[in-house]
């Protein structure tokens, strides 16, 4: 099991979250590119939120496909490109349950992303013991 935990040393998160996280054993790791609110047709859903839950159900899929689950995150960065979608990521993540159990995560909004129609990418590190 990976431990995510933040050191007495540091300041205090500003967020639910923990500022590292230790894998003390032997482990498979995988490394997801970025995701985004495409789904496995080619179709970007039309909004934010649409796009948010798409890109963690990816995110989920890539998983999955490495017989892993969300408890193998390692840490999470997420891209958003306009900040007013913040209270549409924070309802997606909430009505998903993609609870990330206080993982190190990065929040990062950015002036763009590849193709100017996208508006969430999600990438992440997982680890799983062997």
């Amino acid at each position: 099991m990976n431990k995510v935990w933040s050191p007495d040393t540091l300041a205090a998160p500003a967020a639910n979250y923990h500022q590292c996280a230790l894998v003390s054993q032997p482990s498979r790791w995988l490394n997801i590119a970025g995701q985004l609110g495409i789904d496995r047709l080619g179709k970007l859903a039309p909004d934010a939120e649409g796009q948010i839950v798409q890109a963690w159900e990816n995110l989920y899929l890539v998983l999955q496909a490495n017989e892993m689950g969300l408890e193998d995150l390692v840490s999470v960065r997420i891209y958003l490109v306009d900040r007013d979608d913040l209270p549409q990521y924070q309802a997606a993540k909430s009505r998903l349950r993609f609870d990330v159990g206080g993982l190190p995560t990065t929040l990062i909004f950015v002036q763009g992303l590849f193709d100017p129609h996208w508006r969430v990418e999600i990438e992440a590190q997982a680890a799983k013991a062997i």
